[in-house]
């Protein structure tokens, strides 16, 4: 059974590696959330332990109060913490890492049950485009 946590490794915090995300990523969309992703080969990192890593952000033009942003964060982080062991087992067992940045583009707070479908639909749709790269 795997372990369901989210880690301080696990985390995106690099500006580097977020700007280089944002500026050469791919982006995806499925209501409420926007996802930035981009894929990289293992060969070019120094720490291959970790193969994927993530963000989340909540603008503050649509939440005012701090409460709601960390609301929505928290939300956002739980849903991928249940549903990210899939797409990790695939990403260890190839040749690439992945690093993703949540955007939440609502302007609604939405129900934990809405987020969570909306993760796992990214997340499956993540894998499906890492097995075909592995295959081209």
């Amino acid at each position: 059974m795997p372990k369901h946590t989210l880690s301080k490794h696990e985390r995106l915090k690099s500006y580097t590696k977020i700007r280089a995300l944002f500026n050469g990523g791919q982006r995806m969309k499925q209501f409420p959330l926007s996802i930035y992703y981009l894929f990289d080969a293992k060969l070019n990192l120094e720490n291959t332990k970790e193969v994927l890593h993530m963000g989340v952000t909540v603008g503050t033009r649509n939440f005012k109060r701090a409460v709601d942003r960390n609301q929505l964060k928290r939300r956002i982080r739980e849903a991928y913490r249940l549903q990210k062991s899939e797409l990790r087992a695939q990403l260890e067992a190839s040749s690439y890492t992945l690093d993703l940045f949540f955007v939440y583009a609502d302007h609604q707070i939405a129900d934990y049950s809405v987020i969570s479908a909306s993760v796992k639909k990214i997340l499956s749709k993540l894998s499906e485009e890492l097995i075909s790269k592995q295959t081209v």
